[in-house]
């Protein structure tokens, strides 16, 4: 689904452009952004790392020129990333168990 064309209808919403193709029952960006902070390092991070996976640091740039512009090491990306990743997913399981 990585390729799949969407558009935003509002707010952060997300929907696929062709009508086959279901709509996510979750907004994990949106979710990533009350967990971790809209504007937070950790979310930037995040969100770097998950446009490049999908589209091969294609769009957005790559994690090598972000690690670059700020002076991190790969490792201490990949940690931040990590951590950050482990909060959403207690977050979303925490929700999960209380809905």
């Amino acid at each position: 689904m990585p390729l799949t064309p969407i558009y935003a209808p509002r707010g952060n919403t997300l929907h696929a452009v062709a009508g086959d193709v279901p709509d996510a029952t979750f907004d994990i960006v949106a979710f990533s952004g009350t967990v971790l902070g809209d504007k937070s390092e950790d979310r930037q991070v995040v969100l770097l790392w998950a446009r490049s996976m999908a589209t091969h640091g294609e769009v957005g740039g790559s994690i090598a020129e972000f690690c670059r512009r700020t002076r991190w090491s790969r490792a201490t990306f990949d940690r931040r990333r990590i951590k950050a990743c482990e909060r959403i997913a207690t977050a979303k399981n925490t929700a999960y168990r209380g809905s």
